[in-house]
């Protein structure tokens, strides 16, 4: 798809900010430290179609105040000892751009992630030193139809997806004219950011050792080579409730949740796919919103990431051959492992790190090296619970959200489908040959 750029703008604060450095939590350092994109489709009537002059005003003028109370996302990362960050909250301020295409929505089918929709979204040039680099970058691409584009990429060393929501959902607000729902909280020292290390760790963190290769592989190397393709695949909540029901035959405690459910799933069926030996390892990562977790709980508000990584291992033979309950209930014991404990035990281990660089996802930033999550494993990120949907800047609630493209083989979230319906959505990065068989074993397993 052929996208042009018009114009681009550096909006800042309407205001004047708290301006110096903070530290940053070990959860806002590790794993992903680059750039997380997503995108809203809006599709206009055309009785009422605003023009883009108009769009872009509203957006500049509603960015530069919503930035006034979320001002850490108008600073710039820095490099210190250790390959840590810290964050100079100096209002540099964020990237606005407007393009065009002569493509119309329609052309784009289902809104499946694909390279051929990379144009869409901003392009961060990592190569500009990270103290230059804004932390937000923001598209408005124009449709030849009058619909609208409007993606995001967003610094996960600032925030994780619940603190970015919170962030895109008082600047919709504020859009509208309406005033800000509730203030950020942005005292990062509740995950003692900044701290030196008090203690060592006291429960065992496998999330922090290399993930399973395949049998007879030395290396990730190969697998790293291969073509990925991504999928999104729809769920009714008829179809969510019948995996449920599915995976509570035989379970003795509660009923499992959507997200155990449907992420064991995904688990058996990507092992299947995949063509695993029986007793092939395999780890499943699972993010857990430690939020409500920690003792005491973080405020409502806080706006940083607060996310703890935590794993599911097993043998492809027994994931795919034992029933879902079976799968399912792997999937909660590893979720229940996360208390307020565990996610101190987990900032310890970092903490008393001397290099934090082995535990980041920079490849974009340093290197191609690092852990490789794809086969023979695979993470499920839970977005449902998210206010990802009914995002309205003043001109309507979008008709699509997605989230971006990539090409990292055993990427997976689970999203939210229409608006209140129970409906799912599963978005996945397979490796290309496997895509079509993944796809089969993922609504055949449902009705058998």
């Amino acid at each position: 798809m052929k996208v042009s750029l018009k114009h681009h703008w550096v909006v800042k604060p309407a205001e004047a900010t708290w301006n110096g450095t903070v530290s940053l939590s070990e959860c806002d350092q590790t794993f992903a430290v680059t750039h997380v994109p997503t995108i809203y489709y809006y599709r206009f009537c055309h009785d009422c179609l605003p023009s883009t002059d108009n769009i872009i005003k509203t957006l500049r003028t509603s960015l530069s105040k919503a930035l006034v109370h979320f001002y850490p996302l108008s600073g710039r990362l820095r490099w210190i000892a250790g390959s840590r960050l810290e964050l100079d909250c100096n209002a540099s301020g964020i990237v606005l751009m407007e393009a065009e295409t002569e493509a119309k929505l329609d052309d784009l089918g289902d809104f499946s992630p694909s390279p051929d929709l990379n144009s869409l979204f901003p392009r961060v040039d990592y190569t500009i030193p990270i103290d230059e680099l804004p932390l937000l970058f923001v598209q408005l691409t124009k449709f030849q139809c009058g619909g609208i584009a409007l993606s995001f990429a967003i610094s996960h060393a600032v925030v994780d997806g619940q603190s970015a929501l919170y962030f895109l959902t008082e600047w919709a607000s504020l859009a509208r004219g309406e005033p800000l729902g509730n203030e950020p909280f942005h005292d990062r020292k509740f995950l003692r950011a900044g701290e030196p290390p008090i203690a060592y760790p006291t429960f065992e963190h496998l999330q922090f050792n290399p993930p399973p290769l395949l049998l007879g592989q030395s290396s990730s190397e190969e697998e790293k080579k291969n073509e990925t393709k991504g999928s999104m695949l729809k769920l009714t909540k008829h179809q969510v409730e019948m995996l449920r029901k599915k995976a509570n035959q035989g379970n003795q405690g509660r009923s499992y949740t959507r997200y155990e459910v449907v992420t064991a799933h995904i688990w058996r069926c990507a092992c299947k796919a995949r063509g695993h030996k029986f007793e092939q390892p395999t780890n499943l990562c699972i993010c857990v919103n430690i939020r409500n977790i920690m003792q005491p709980p973080l405020p409502k508000s806080y706006f940083g990431n607060a996310i703890v990584d935590v794993i599911a291992n097993g043998v492809s033979g027994d994931i795919t051959s034992r029933p879902l309950e079976y799968v399912a209930r792997r999937v909660r014991a590893a979720i229940k492992m996360v208390t307020s404990d565990y996610a101190n035990s987990t900032i310890d281990f970092l903490k008393n790190q001397e290099d934090l660089s082995k535990y980041q996802d920079i490849h974009a930033f340093r290197s191609k090296e690092g852990p490789f999550y794809g086969n023979p494993n695979l993470g499920v990120i839970s977005w449902i619970s998210l206010p990802l949907l009914g995002l309205d800047f003043g001109w309507g609630k979008e008709i699509h959200m997605s989230p971006g493209t990539h090409e990292y083989d055993g990427d997976c979230v689970i999203l939210p489908g229409k608006e209140g319906d129970g409906s799912l959505t599963v978005a996945i990065i397979l490796q290309a040959v496997h895509v079509d068989a993944f796809k089969k074993f993922f609504y055949e397993e449902i009705e058998c």
